[in-house]
Formats: C-alpha cells, sequence, structure tokens
C-alpha cells in the first residue's frame, strides 16, 4: 500500500520507538536476571509494567497521536502476568508456605525459575489474545473514541493498525521459537544446580540476542517505509491539511442517510474545508443552511476528532428539523428510522465514522442518564435502562466531548469488581 503525505517521518520513528520500548523491556528482565534476586525480581517487573502504562498515559495527554500504544500496552501486561507467576512460585517455595513444600526436586530453591521459561510463554498467549481481539481491545476504542475513524486519516490509522498487527505477530512467533528452544534446552540439557555458561546462553544471552536482531530488522523495514514515502511525495500528491465538518441530520425519531460511493450508508450533510481547530455554531449554521436549502433548524455541537498526526481533523454536529417533517434537502437523502438503521448498523452497511458517531451518542448518553461521574447509579435498581430516543437527542445536556463518559460506560457500579477496576484505572491504566 503506498504511503501518502500525511504520513511523516516521526510516524514511521514513533512505530520503530515503541517497539524498541516494549521488547526492550524484556531484554531489560533478562540482563536483571544476571544480577538481581529471583526473590526482587518480580518488583522489576512490576515496575517495569508500571512504567510502560505511565509513558501511555503520559502520551495520550497529547492531542496528536504520536504512535499506537498497542505494543506497549501488550507488552506491560505481559510484564504484570510475568511477575505475578514469578511471584507466586516465590511464596510457593518459602519455607512459611506450608513448610517450603514445593521446594522439592526439581525445584532448587536458589533457583526457583527461569525469566525466559516464564515470560516467553505468556508473551504468547497475550500475543495472541491481543491478535484474535482486534479493534476491540479497550485501547483500541479509546483510541477511535478519541481520535476518532475517517477517511482523511485512513492512511495513518490504517497504518497504525497494520503496523502494530505486524509487531504483534512478530512477538508471536519470537515468543513461540524462543519459548520452544528454552524450554527443549531446559528439559533435555539443564541441570538445576547453578547456572553455567550454556545455560546463560540460552536464557539470557540468546534472547537479549534476538532483541538486537529484532531493532535491525524493524530500523531496516521502517527504513524502506520513509524512503517510499518521500518518492511518493510529488506535488500532484500533496494536498492541504483538511477539516471535515458532519451535520447528522435528525427529525423526530429519524434520521437523514444516503448511499456513498461503496454503498455504505452515511449522513448526507459533510463538507470538507481549509485546516480549522474551531467552527463557530454561527459558521455551521450557515455552512448548513447553504448546503441544504433550509434554514428552519437547531444546531447542536457534538465534539470535535483532533485527527492522526498531520491528518485532517473531523468537527460534528447535530441538526434537528420539526418533527416529522417531509422537507427535502438539496444535500438528497432519505429519513430512516431507528430500526432500520439499527438493521443497517448489523448488516454492516453504514459507514465507518458514521459507526463511531452512533456509538459515542449512545454509549455517552446511556452512561449520563444512568450514572454519576463516578460511576454510582443515579437510581437504586441494578441494571436499570433508561430509554433511548432519537427525539429526546436535543434536549440531553450533556458534553459528547468528555471522554469520561466513555470510561463510565465501560465501568460503573454495574459491572463486577466496580471499585478494584476504578482504582486500577486511576493508577495504572492509559
Amino acid at each position: 500500500m503506498p504511503l501518502h503525505h500525511n504520513i511523516s517521518a516521526s510516524t514511521i520513528r514513533g512505530l520503530w520507538n515503541y517497539w524498541a520500548i516494549a521488547f526492550g523491556a524484556i531484554a531489560l528482565v533478562m540482563l536483571c536476571s544476571l544480577f538481581i534476586s529471583k526473590t526482587f525480581l518480580p518488583i522489576i517487573l512490576f515496575a517495569l509494567a508500571y512504567a510502560l502504562m505511565t509513558k501511555i498515559k503520559s502520551d495520550n495527554t497529547c492531542k496528536k497521536m504520536r504512535a499506537c500504544y498497542l505494543m506497549v500496552w501488550a507488552m506491560a501486561i505481559i510484564l504484570f502476568w510475568s511477575g505475578l507467576v514469578m511471584l507466586i512460585i516465590n511464596i510457593s517455595m518459602s519455607q512459611w508456605f506450608f513448610g517450603g513444600v514445593f521446594a522439592i526436586e526439581p525445584f532448587n530453591p536458589r533457583h526457583p525459575y527461569i525469566c525466559s521459561l516464564i515470560i516467553f510463554p505468556i508473551a504468547l498467549i497475550v500475543s495472541l489474545w491481543f491478535l484474535a481481539k482486534g479493534h476491540k481491545m479497550k485501547i483500541c476504542r479509546h483510541c477511535q473514541a478519541r481520535f476518532g475513524y475517517y477517511d482523511p486519516a485512513g492512511t495513518v490509522a490504517n497504518l497504525y493498525y497494520r503496523e502494530s498487527r505486524y509487531q504483534l505477530r512478530l512477538l508471536l512467533w519470537l515468543s513461540l521459537v524462543l519459548s520452544i528452544v528454552d524450554w527443549a534446552y531446559y528439559y533435555f540439557f539443564y541441570i538445576n544446580v547453578n547456572f553455567n555458561k550454556p545455560d546463560k546462553f540460552y536464557f539470557i544471552i540468546m534472547p537479549i540476542a534476538v532483541y538486537l536482531l529484532s531493532l535491525v530488522y524493524m530500523s531496516v523495514r521502517y527504513m524502506a517505509m520513509s524512503e517510499d514515502m518521500t518518492d511518493n511525495k510529488s506535488p500532484h500528491n500533496i494536498k492541504p491539511m483538511m477539516t471535515m465538518l458532519r451535520f447528522l441530520v435528525f427529525s423526530g425519531d429519524r434520521m437523514l442517510l444516503a448511499e456513498a460511493t461503496d454503498n455504505s450508508f452515511d449522513t448526507p450533510a459533510k463538507m470538507l474545508i481549509p485546516r480549522r481547530e474551531k467552527f463557530s455554531d454561527e459558521e455551521a449554521r450557515k455552512s448548513f443552511a447553504d448546503m441544504s436549502g433550509i434554514d428552519d433548524f437547531e444546531l447542536k455541537y457534538l465534539y470535535t476528532d483532533t485527527g492522526y498526526i498531520n491528518g485532517a481533523n473531523v468537527i460534528h454536529f447535530a441538526v434537528f428539523l420539526p418533527d416529522d417533517t417531509d422537507q427535502q434537502l438539496s444535500v438528497g437523502g432519505e429519513w430512516q428510522t431507528i430500526d432500520i438503521i439499527d438493521r443497517e448498523l448489523k448488516a454492516g452497511k453504514l459507514a465507518p465514522l458514521f459507526v463511531s458517531e452512533l456509538n459515542r451518542i449512545y454509549h455517552v448518553t446511556m452512561a449520563w442518564k444512568t450514572y454519576d461521574r463516578k460511576g454510582r447509579r443515579l437510581y437504586p435498581i441494578k441494571n436499570y435502562q433508561p430509554t433511548f430516543r432519537l427525539r429526546d437527542f436535543k434536549k440531553w445536556d450533556v458534553d459528547y466531548g468528555d471522554l469520561h463518559w466513555l470510561d463510565i460506560a465501560t465501568n460503573n457500579q454495574d459491572r463486577p469488581f466496580f471499585r478494584l477496576r476504578r482504582f486500577w484505572r486511576k493508577n495504572f491504566n492509559h
């Protein structure tokens, strides 16, 4: 796939940086295992996991993405579970834990575990899980909510998604090979007395060498991408940075939809303008009146997708016409009920950005109507679901640009372990 102008060298460099940080954490653990007691090594893994989560949280305060965080997030989970397994092994082999009943042959209390035998199988499982989940991962939903999903930024968004999955597949295969090699060596050749030179080579030096080789391989890969970007940066390919204005048009319990060129359904009221960070209600009213040919409507600002790196941004508005109007707009389109829209959604016939808009409106609204800002129920009825009607949309006084309501939608009092999950997200999550 050719790379377009809105993929900068910093975009490519960010992909390499996050691979180096993520896989480098494993190499650092391997190195630390040479000098740090196995008793304290789990603390190192927990600290690294926390550092990676803090890195994501810190980068997420920026208005623009530096790269896809999926690989870093996966590594944080790998380190956390690996540290937990190591901690459990340490506890089970302690004298105060049932008299060290697990400290028997072939276990050696001085070498209760070998890092590579734990980390790489867990890395294999986690990478498989992430690849299977795809866009359904929470961190992907968060980025989609924060930055949006739309055609002008599609090149960068697709590059991030493609390369994050490529890195996960590479991690999967490296973890599989290293797991097989290290466990085969452990089963056939390892003697659990001390670490000799072959042991150090297979369990420590080889993983670090694989990490260094992966850095070289990724460097070559992303340098080629960067050169491809430069070669394709001809004048006819370069377009000015743009802003897309999107108007969701409502009349009572109906929405105005039109069929796009790719046979998907989307709002017909949209336009591209030169890059703008803000667009006032007065300007939006004039723009919609000019494109639709009508003046009798109410307008409501929804939210703005800030965009990926140098891509366009998108400003979303809602337009409310008189209930049950039969007025035709010059932009075209047909009025559809919520039942028809839901049917088309399940059939996968709605445009990706339109789906993102609907999901955001629905989840923010339902969270706002059901819970307070701390996720506690507003009504003393468990699993209570308030009504959602399009005709009430213009009355809802909620900020659709506030991502906190999206977090409340997924972590609230009706979810299991609500307080524990809230504590985790507050202190560790991105």
